[in-house]
């Protein structure tokens, strides 16, 4: 019974010993949750999300250049992170005397909603197949690429914050909403193969015309 006792104690303080390393700001704790955030076991708040983002993109970029990021540089954010966490892979393995931090896919996500919306989210200017090509392996950043901006959580929380935003969209405050997921292109081809049909009709109509008016010469 008194072992019992014992290990029943030991669990209590063994828990509360944990809760505490976790809860009560220490070091040990603050590494901790930064780890389980980095892997997805928590999620990241905005704010969070964003010193995070600044710290490890200007690793490789300076915030200038993150700023100047626009649709006529390149692809939106989630088809060029993943090559982000590429490179900092590869380059932790080839020089591996400079210190790099390294990005978890859980971090990329938040990177990306992070400079969606203080920069800009031009995704619907993108095929979806060539995005979804560009983003490969990373099958949480084309989930992210397949949810609407309004259930990206990061993304939505920091749209609203116009004393953050920093790309060249930080003016167009209603042209960085409703950027999500982009639309089916089969009716704009539907209405090209309409018009088509009717400009055909048009040029059948003429000729009639053309004949006739031949005829009654």
């Amino acid at each position: 019974m008194s072992k019992k006792i014992f290990f029943l104690a030991g669990l209590v303080v063994l828990f509360f010993g944990l809760a505490g390393i976790v809860w009560i700001p220490n070091p040990i704790g603050k590494q901790i949750i930064s780890e389980a955030k980095a892997n997805g076991y928590l999620e990241y708040t905005p704010k969070e999300a964003y010193d995070m983002a600044k710290v490890i993109c200007t690793q490789c970029h300076s915030e200038e250049r993150i700023k100047l990021y626009c649709p006529r540089c390149g692809p939106p954010f989630v088809a060029v992170v993943p090559h982000m966490l590429t490179f900092i892979e590869n380059y932790r393995e080839t020089k591996p005397d400079l210190k790099f931090i390294a990005i978890t896919e859980h971090q990329a996500v938040a990177i990306v909603q992070v400079w969606n919306a203080l920069v800009g989210n031009w995704e619907t200017d993108f095929r979806e197949q060539d995005v979804l090509k560009l983003i490969g392996h990373y099958d949480l950043l084309a989930a992210l690429y397949k949810t609407p901006v309004e259930k990206r959580p990061i993304e939505s929380a920091l749209m609203s914050r116009d004393d953050l935003k920093i790309g060249h969209m930080s003016g167009m405050k209603e042209a960085q909403r409703n950027l999500g997921k982009p639309e089916s292109k089969s009716g704009a081809s539907s209405a090209m193969d309409m018009g088509g049909d009717h400009q055909d009709e048009h040029k059948g109509m003429n000729h009639e015309h053309s004949q006739s008016h031949k005829h009654k010469h």
